[in-house]
């Protein structure tokens, strides 16, 4: 993405211009989009990592869209969104639930909570303040560890974390690579990127995964589609 487009995006936030846009956005057309692109992507028998699961909207689709002979990853650090999946899907064999973050080292970090699900964000800085409803402890794991762990490498991978895409992608350098991860979906978070003083990661983003060898799309404002 265009550094130009990015500082544009900044200054139409901070002076109210994207606030007003999405009031008058159709969230069910920027949904479609999404759901559609990852609907095409997912194949039966596939292997679908979503990280960033929150309470398994999409991990019931993946679950669905793989069939019994796919097998489905949910990464979400929050121990009662891991719940909330399980009693989603309590009798699916070929979901497994990681009560883990994704990140770029295998390290102890903290879940500042937030006043919802979709505020919540994982922090390794141990001074970071906590957040409306406090903090937990969160284990830190690079992708790259979790697939030698579980012997799969995902053909299919969603990440929504909430402005730490980045560090999400640079501890998967090996997964990658790898002819078998052809999609990747990343929700891009403008906002929490600046906020945390990474205002040109989503061109970092966009660049590193077409060094990895994928094409680049951005399916709308804010999710970037890549594929082999």
């Amino acid at each position: 993405m265009n550094p130009w487009v990015i500082k544009a995006r900044s200054l139409a936030r901070k002076t109210g211009l994207i606030g007003l846009i999405n009031r008058f956005r159709r969230d069910d057309v920027y949904e479609r989009r999404v759901h559609e692109t990852l609907e095409k992507a997912v194949k039966p028998g596939d292997v679908v990592w979503d990280v960033g699961a929150n309470v398994g909207i999409y991990t019931e689709l993946f679950c669905q869209w793989v069939g019994d002979g796919g097998f489905v990853v949910a990464f979400e650090p929050w121990a009662e969104s891991c719940e909330r999946i399980r009693e989603r899907l309590p009798h699916c064999t070929h979901l497994l639930v990681e009560n883990v973050a994704l990140g770029e080292g295998n390290i102890a970090g903290r879940l500042v909570v937030g006043s919802a699900s979709t505020y919540h964000r994982v922090e390794t800085d141990s001074a970071a303040p906590s957040g409306p409803l406090g903090s937990a402890p969160a284990l830190i794991c690079r992708g790259d560890t979790v697939s030698e762990r579980l012997g799969k490498i995902p053909n299919v991978l969603k990440v929504d974390v909430e402005g730490y895409e980045e560090e999400v992608l640079n501890g998967m350098g090996q997964m990658l690579t790898s002819p078998t991860l052809r999609n990747i979906l990343v929700e891009v978070h403008f906002s929490q990127l600046e906020r945390r003083g990474k205002m040109t990661a989503p061109s970092r983003i966009e660049k590193y995964l077409e060094t990895a060898g994928f094409k680049t799309k951005w399916v709308d404002a804010s999710h970037l589609f890549a594929a082999r």
